[in-house]
């Protein structure tokens, strides 16, 4: 997680964590999430926006990809005034 900054940011970095697996953190400052919400966020058409905003898939869709196109794994973590942080890893082909 970021330390407590006074704008909006997202940094993105990747490191190696073994020979065979990347991971790519993302990584923001923003207000965090609650536990119901992270738990959630890759279901197919959960969403905390007003109806007919979006189409609540894209979360749900990058989770495919990374897991079954990729073989890789995709989480969130959120700390309380904290930000969250979500963690792609996958395998060096």
């Amino acid at each position: 997680m970021l330390p407590c900054v006074p704008s909006p940011t997202i940094i993105i970095y990747t490191e190696q964590i073994d020979p065979h697996k990347l991971q790519i953190h993302i990584v923001d400052n923003g207000l965090s999430m609650p536990e119901s919400v992270r738990q959630r966020l890759f279901d197919p058409f959960f969403t905390i926006k007003p109806v007919g905003k979006g189409t609540a898939m894209g979360l749900s869709i990058s989770y495919q990809i990374v897991s079954e196109k990729h073989g890789g794994s995709l989480s969130c973590n959120s700390k309380p005034s904290e930000g969250a942080e979500f963690q792609i890893r996958i395998p060096v082909r």
